[in-house]
């Protein structure tokens, strides 16, 4: 049976180490990781190649202000301000594969009427040290977090992929190399985007496969950009505390004061900040200042961060997937339906979480990891070259569910996983599937309920019994509390894994 091969180590049959020495990121190759590039890191390194990158960014930045600032609201059609998402980096919130949307129209309106109003200035501040991309999403709701990441990948494409090529070039075979002609090289004369030739890996276990981008882990972070919007409105008391022009200070204190009702609740604060700095837009940079002062706690905290995520995901994904993979037929199965399919994938995926130590992969130190993340992406990698249609986080205009396991147009499975101690979790089993059963047109779907104690199962338990639901097939909970070793427990046999199609389901068509 062929290895699996859902890491880029893995798939180019290197050494992890090889990419740890490197300074690259070990990719998945079946999903995104939850990771950015940042551009603060870039401006934070103390490396100068990541400097002029940063540089390099802001001046971009620059030139598109001075378009939008020439041609007003009609800018926005230009295609200079729409950019894609590069997937090729396998980065982002995907949960299955590696799509994005990238920055089109709305994107573009929104950035064009910034540089026509309050970011007018960028590029020309005086309290920060350097100007700041993260600028914009300060106050405009309009660019966040995807504006960052997909902006920032796009200007510094270039470096890497020469980053990568040279990784390429020096570690794979040549058969896991190819040629490809990217854009990538912005002329700065003709306004354009050139293409440029690089020699990247690439899927070439499937033929005709597309390239793939190694990031720097070290510019890389999680959840929210150092410089942010959430951070900047929960800290803005205190920033403007810390300006030392005292005749500011006060001005700004007491404006924002005077926009307070009596009793404000926290939309009446939200407001009176964006009223504020609106009115004193200098506070904006003080709070970057403090960011720029502190760059190196920063940049620990990241590091922190990201192997954080290598842990939960990386760590712990891959061990189970090989584990099944070499005890069972998981990844061999004959297709039946989209419901019995997707709920023996949850049976089999218990019993190793329940029966074969597979409950470690939820904890990191000892310390149980409580995100519903974690399982989901699990729960997809159980799906490794199947003929059926997995959909994460599918949207169909009633929010989001987990997944949509589909064969066919009439034939799906809505699954959807939640934590035993989510206080959501009872209102959630009698309503959510419902929602998203009508908005899909599904008949069926799967409750997956992930219990790190004996007090959650209970819990879950007696919610289920309000509800009528108890023992209903299509509500698996998973018990992934740490289990005594069975050699340790007198008269009690070693668990074994059973056989994917021999395991003790109490039927396997929905009535």
């Amino acid at each position: 049976m062929a290895s699996f091969k859902i890491l880029f180590s893995d798939y180019f049959n290197i050494d992890k180490s090889v990419l740890d020495l490197y300074g690259a990121l070990n990719l998945c190759l079946s999903s995104d990781l939850p990771l950015f590039v940042d551009p603060f890191l870039l401006f934070a390194s103390k490396k100068q190649e990541y400097k002029l990158l940063h540089k390099n960014i802001v001046e971009h930045l620059v030139i598109l202000k001075n378009i939008a600032v020439e041609n007003g609201t009609t800018a926005g059609k230009n295609n200079l301000f729409k950019f894609r998402e590069i997937k090729q980096n396998w980065l982002g919130m995907s949960k299955y594969g590696n799509e994005g949307k990238g920055l089109g129209a709305k994107f573009a309106k929104n950035v064009v009427e910034a540089f026509n109003g309050f970011y007018n200035s960028f590029g020309n501040e005086v309290i920060t040290e350097e100007s700041h991309i993260e600028k914009l999403t300060i106050l405009n709701s309009g660019v966040g977090k995807d504006f960052i990441s997909d902006f920032t990948t796009n200007l510094i494409l270039e470096y890497l992929l020469s980053y990568t090529e040279e990784f390429a070039l020096k570690y794979l075979e040549p058969n896991q190399i190819k040629e490809f002609n990217i854009r990538c090289v912005f002329d700065e004369k003709l306004k354009v985007w050139l293409p440029k030739k690089f020699k990247l890996p690439f899927f070439y276990l499937e033929g005709n496969g597309d390239f793939i981008i190694l990031t720097p882990i070290d510019i890389l972070t999680k959840d929210d950009s150092i410089i942010n919007n959430n951070e900047f409105f929960s800290n803005f008391k205190s920033v403007a505390n810390s300006i030392d022009n005292h005749s500011l200070r006060e001005s700004i204190n007491q404006y924002f004061r005077s926009q307070l009702p009596k009793k404000p609740k926290k939309d009446d604060v939200n407001y009176a900040i964006k009223k504020t700095s609106l009115l004193f837009p200098e506070i904006i940079d003080y709070y970057i200042r403090l960011k720029e002062e502190n760059k190196e706690a920063a940049t620990k905290l990241s590091k922190e961060k990201i192997q954080e995520i290598l842990d939960e995901l990386i760590d712990s994904l891959t061990p189970l997937c090989d584990y099944l993979l070499k005890h069972s037929d998981f990844y061999s199965i004959v297709p039946t339906n989209s419901y019995d399919e997707s709920l023996k994938r949850v049976m089999f995926l218990k019993s190793v979480i329940e029966d074969n130590d597979g409950y470690r992969i939820f904890y990191n130190d000892g310390k149980a990891i409580s995100k519903e993340d974690t399982i989901q992406r699990i729960f997809r990698l159980t799906w490794y070259a199947t003929p059926f249609d997995v959909n994460a986080e599918v949207n169909n205009g009633r929010g989001p569910a987990d997944y949509k396991v589909s064969f066919g147009g009439e034939d799906s499975t809505i699954v959807e996983f939640k934590l035993g101690k989510s206080s959501s979790l009872t209102r959630n089993l009698e309503n959510q599937t419902n929602i998203y059963k009508k908005a899909s047109k599904s008949a069926n779907d799967i409750k997956v309920i992930l219990c790190y104690t004996e007090g959650d199962i209970k819990s879950v338990n007696r919610a289920l019994t309000r509800l009528n639901l108890l023992n209903q097939e299509n509500i698996v909970i998973i018990d992934a509390a740490p289990k005594r070793s069975a050699s340790t427990v007198k008269g009690q046999k070693k668990h074994t894994i059973l056989p994917f199609n021999n395991l003790p389901l109490a039927k396997m068509t929905k009535s």
